[in-house]
This record gives structure tokens, C-alpha cells and sequence, in this order.
């Protein structure tokens, strides 16, 4: 069933240095999510020097976001200290990276994912706390990750995604699921994409109309009438009458702009699942053009909780229900299905194995994907933006937050690539070629 594992490849590398980069990023206005606001985020770059076979010598840039609300909300230490223990976890990942071993990006990868309970385990000790959360480690290990496969395609010489087949990489992908056959990662992605729909994000309390707005922030109307969004990604508050009004006040704003109008529903772990019924119900019973325009809702329940597949499935007949906080470990895609979820979001900001990875079970499997950004800025929006173009996604929209609440983060990004960050008629375009991340996951 597998590839050789132990068979080198002529494109095999070996990490021999690494660097770590952290940038703080103010978020104007405050993201408001849950009723929790994100005022700030830190950025993260890694630089791998790798060596590949013939001798010759490159290095490759990863990036991502250390967003600590998300992916490690409750702590008994201060989010400062909880963002300086991420920080320390990247070094200690990226320098872990760097040794005597070769391979492809998935070979280096592999120990560190596996080891990255044993990490967490540690840097607890040494933070003295109880534990970190999976998902902060995940986020942690992403940029490290992404740093290999953008190291290994330049090194070759090669565009990434001619190069997940059976030729480059020591192993096949199905060694992660249950499902008795061969998956390389080239045979389940997509033709880039030119053209990707911004899901433009609409936080609880983000001003509808002008009479709404404070001084310099822009609303829903004007955000429309600017850029041409025509799906909006609706955080909810878990509160069923406020959530039922700011969904119809949202489409009675947004509906005669764009008549095209999709939604999806973020609850943000917010929502007991009779609650969440409730709400689909009504709408159901007394709105249902406003539920036809739901494309999927996103982890309405706490991430530790399993709620039950029959009033999951429920849920689902209404509107496709998608895990997200709560998927911390490739195993859980075996079993998705059976607990009643409709599919899993993928985050570049989580590292490209754990992507290709993803995609390719989940293609295999017939769950459907969607992919999300953390509000990536820079070279990690670029990734984000590659990936999307050519996962096999189930819906095609694409997050883009930081034009909201981080424009000026971008601006290396918007010298270098201006029509990734400049939206007309609701889109972003998107080139693909070259070597590496930044040409698109997808360029071949």
C-alpha cells in the first residue's frame, strides 16, 4: 500500500539552521468575537536553511499566526505570558526541525507532530501551568512546517505541487487514514483558482448602517458598496433573539446590494446545541429564504465537547455543521462522519502537511472542507490565499480579515502582490507560478 519509507529521493533536504521572527499586529477596530474582542495578534516568520542532496544550499520562509484567544482562550496566566510561552514554543519547534535527518517536508514533519504532546508537556512545566492547549502547539508547529515545504520546492527547483507524487515523497498520505489505498497529495488538488470570493467578516457588534459606525469605522453598507462582498461570514453571540434580529438586519442591508448573498455562521463555540436548533428552527418555520442562504455553520459548540451524533445530525439537515476549534488531531477524520459533523475548516496557519494531509482524507472520505485564515497577514494571507486556490474546497470563499482589521500589515504584501489584497466584485485575484509557498500551493 505504501511507499518505501526508508527509499530517499533525489529531492530530499536536511534543515541545518533556523530562525525565528515575531511582529506584534494591532487590530483597528477590536475583532469582536463571542464577546471577547482580539485587539492585537502576533505574526510569526521561520526561516529554515536546508541543504538538498547535491550539496546545494537555500532557505525557506513559513508564516503564521499566534492568535492566543483562539487557540488557547483560558488560562490562569495573562495573555501576554500565554503569547511569550507560543513564542518560546516556535523556537523550540523550529530548532527541533534543524539535524542530521533528510526527507521530504511530511518525513521532517512527522516527529515533531508527534512530538508535540511531549512538548506542550514540557513548556507547561516550565510556564507552570497545568497544560497548553493542542491547538496552541498546532499553531506553533505551522509556521515551522510551512518553512519545509517552501525550502524543499525551492531546493528542487520544482513547483510545489508537481512535486507531492510518488516521485518526490518517501510516502503516501494513507498511512494517516483508514482507507486501504495510496493518496499523494497531487492526484486531490485542483487547478489554481484566478478569481477567490472574500467571505468578509461581520463581528458581533460590527456597525450594519453609518448611523451604527463610530468615527473612522466603516460599515456593513459601505463595506458592500465599496468592495462588492457578497458572502458574509456572521460571528454569533449564542443568544438565539439577538442572533435571529442581527441575521435579519444583516440581510436587509446586505440582500438589495448584492442579490447573490451567501452566509455562513460562526457561533465561536458559543451555542448549546438546542439552542442552535431552536434558531435554525425558527428560521426554518418563519424565514426559510433567509436559511437557504446559509452555506454552513462553524463550530457552534465548546471544542471539548462531544455533542450527540443524532442531534448533530439534526443540526445538518438544516445547515452543514463543520469542526473547527475543536480538530486537534488527524485521527479525528476517520471518525467525523460517524459523529454526525458534515466537515472539518482547514487553517494554513496550521502548517501545509496537516493541510495536505487534511484535504486528501477528507477528499477520499467525501467530507467536505472550507478553509479559514486567523486573520493572517503578509506571507502567511499569501499562503492562505495559495492553498485556497486549488483545495478542493466545498464552498469557494476565502477569508481575508485583515483588510478589515489589520490593513497596514499588508503593505509588503500589497507592493508585492496588489491584487491579493485589493477586492472588486467581492473577489481577490490570485496568480499562481513559481517556486515555494508564495507561488500557490497549487502552481505546477
Amino acid at each position: 500500500m505504501y511507499a518505501d519509507a526508508q527509499a530517499g529521493r533525489p529531492s530530499d533536504i536536511r534543515v541545518r539552521s533556523a530562525q525565528v521572527r515575531f511582529r506584534d499586529v494591532a487590530l483597528e477596530p477590536p475583532f469582536v468575537i463571542s464577546g471577547r474582542p482580539l485587539t492585537h495578534l502576533t505574526a510569526v516568520t521561520v526561516h529554515l536553511g536546508v541543504v538538498a542532496r547535491d550539496g546545494g544550499a537555500v532557505d525557506g520562509i513559513g508564516a503564521g499566526i499566534l492568535s492566543v484567544p483562539w487557540s488557547w482562550p483560558s488560562s490562569g496566566l495573562d495573555l501576554d505570558t500565554r503569547d511569550r510561552v507560543m513564542r518560546e514554543l516556535v523556537r523550540q519547534l523550529a530548532a527541533l526541525a534543524a539535524g542530521p535527518e533528510t526527507g521530504d517536508p511530511f518525513v521532517l514533519w512527522r516527529p515533531l507532530y508527534e512530538q508535540l504532546d511531549a512538548v506542550l508537556e514540557r513548556a507547561a512545566r516550565s510556564a507552570g501551568v497545568e497544560s497548553i492547549p493542542r491547538l496552541a502547539g498546532l499553531i506553533a508547529l505551522g509556521p515551522v512546517d510551512n518553512a519545509l515545504h517552501d525550502a524543499w520546492s525551492r531546493a528542487a527547483g520544482l513547483p510545489l505541487a508537481s512535486m507531492y507524487t510518488a516521485t518526490h515523497l518517501r510516502e503516501d498520505l494513507g498511512r494517516y487514514g483508514e482507507h486501504g489505498r495510496a493518496l499523494y497529495p497531487a492526484g486531490t488538488l485542483r487547478p489554481p483558482r484566478r478569481l477567490l470570493p472574500v467571505q468578509h467578516a461581520l463581528g458581533v457588534g460590527d456597525p450594519l448602517t453609518a448611523a451604527d459606525a463610530a468615527p473612522g469605522v466603516r460599515d456593513l453598507e459601505d463595506w458592500i458598496r465599496a468592495e462588492g462582498v457578497h458572502h458574509l461570514k456572521l460571528k454569533l453571540s449564542g443568544e438565539v433573539p439577538a442572533d435571529l434580529e442581527r441575521l435579519r438586519a444583516a440581510r436587509r442591508i446586505a440582500a438589495p446590494l448584492r442579490p447573490d448573498l451567501r452566509l455562513s455562521l460562526d457561533p465561536n463555540e458559543s451555542y448549546a446545541l438546542p439552542a442552535l436548533a431552536e434558531l435554525l428552527d425558527n428560521l426554518a418555520r418563519e424565514d426559510p429564504d433567509l436559511l437557504a442562504m446559509i452555506d454552513y455553520l462553524e463550530q457552534p459548540v465548546p471544542r471539548d465537547e462531544e455533542p450527540g451524533p443524532a442531534e448533530l445530525r439534526r443540526i445538518a439537515a438544516r445547515a452543514p455543521v463543520l469542526l473547527d476549534e475543536g480538530y486537534s488531531r488527524l485521527s479525528q477524520l476517520s471518525v467525523l462522519a460517524d459523529q454526525g459533523w458534515s466537515g472539518v475548516v482547514i487553517k494554513a496557519a496550521k502548517g501545509q502537511s496537516r493541510a495536505m494531509i487534511t484535504q486528501a482524507l477528507a477528499s477520499a472520505a467525501g467530507i467536505r472542507i472550507a478553509i479559514q485564515d486567523l486573520t493572517a497577514v503578509d506571507h502567511a494571507l499569501e499562503h492562505s490565499l495559495g492553498l485556497a486556490a486549488v483545495l478542493p474546497v466545498s464552498w469557494p470563499g476565502v477569508e481575508c480579515n485583515s483588510r478589515q482589521f489589520a490593513p497596514g500589515a499588508n503593505a509588503e504584501l500589497a507592493s508585492r502582490r496588489p491584487e491579493s489584497v485589493t477586492v472588486r466584485n467581492g473577489r481577490v485575484a490570485w496568480r499562481a507560478g513559481g517556486l515555494g509557498l508564495s507561488a500557490g500551493s497549487g502552481s505546477a
